[in-house]
């Protein structure tokens, strides 16, 4: 793999991990303006059905989102989205479905690519702000926030502007994952110059809180409906859960879990975690620390970025 693509997973897994995960072939760069994937009768993806729950799976070596119905078990993929993504990173849906995918090319800044609910093409770029992005989250007013790997920022987007409107930079010297509750808190996870999560007040850009005890290697974070948070913490092997407020964890998943890259939860609370290395997601019902028989593998490789519609916000 040529050193650019190290950009994100080298920096969250390690250069040995991303390495073991990859081929020698690239696929080709997914610019906005490509011709859409096409399936096997030739047919282009430009809609996919969105009257079932849906599991959108980011596969950082394929530069591709594979879309899931969430209640199948081990499902193929019902569409794949290859335009305007380039080495793709995370991604979140927002309540009208819109989704949004965060990507880091080797040759700027990068970017994150805006697509309809059930579309395969970008609707809109937003490339202001953006350095590097890894991770993203959607409020309850359906404003967009984005960690900044290379700027060591959090960029907000109010809806439907390219434009930041506030730039987090307290507390934050490395951010990755990052998750919004129903009160309006902003939760970031830091990795490797610090592991732990800052929580924000709403409106506030200074950290009012700080979580660190079961934070040790905190990529990707994720808050259910109930405000329970998760984090997965990806060279321990687990997903500590904290109860709203909570400075401890309450539940540790391990079963399962190698390389705990993503992690999304939809309304009912049903937890999907992705492994980077072992090419799947499982799913845990809530409660469980042991995983339920479904899970996605088909289409699924090198997974960095879950999301789940319906959203859980608002």
């Amino acid at each position: 793999m040529q050193t650019f693509a190290l950009s994100r997973l080298a920096l969250i897994i390690g250069a040995a991990a991303l390495s073991a995960g990859c081929g020698a072939s690239q696929p080709p760069i997914g610019a906005a303006g490509a011709m859409p994937a096409r399936s096997a009768t030739g047919r282009s993806h430009n809609a996919y059905d969105v009257t079932r729950p849906l599991l959108y799976v980011v596969n950082f070596i394929l530069w591709t989102v594979t879309v899931y119905d969430a209640n199948a078990s081990d499902p193929a993929p019902i569409a794949t989205i290859s335009q305007g993504l380039n080495w793709p990173g995370g991604d979140c849906i927002d309540s009208q479905g819109t989704l949004y995918v965060t990507n880091q090319p080797n040759n700027g800044y990068g970017w994150v690519s805006e697509y309809p609910l059930g579309v395969t093409k970008p609707s809109r770029i937003i490339r202001k702000g953006m350095d590097i992005p890894a991770y993203c989250a959607i409020d309850s007013n359906s404003n967009l926030w984005v960690t900044n790997l290379g700027g060591a920022n959090v960029t907000e987007y109010l809806y439907g502007s390219k434009t930041p409107h506030t730039v987090i930079t307290s507390g934050v010297p490395h951010p990755v994952g990052v998750a919004i509750d129903r009160s309006g808190n902003l939760y970031v996870a830091n990795r490797l110059t610090a592991s732990n999560v800052v929580v924000y007040a709403p409106g506030s850009t200074k950290p009012s809180r700080t979580i660190t005890d079961g934070v040790t290697s905190p990529v990707a974070i994720a808050i259910d409906s109930n405000g329970v948070l998760y984090v997965a913490n990806i060279t321990e092997a687990n997903v500590e859960e904290y109860q709203p407020g909570g400075y401890q964890p309450f539940k540790t998943i391990t079963q399962g879990l190698i390389t705990p890259g993503a992690v999304t939860a939809n309304k009912k609370g049903w937890l999907y975690v992705a492994n980077i290395e072992q090419d799947n997601v499982l799913e845990y019902r809530p409660g469980s620390i042991t995983p339920s028989k479904r899970q996605v593998t088909m289409g699924v490789r090198a997974p960095g970025g879950l999301a789940i519609y319906p959203a859980v916000l608002p």
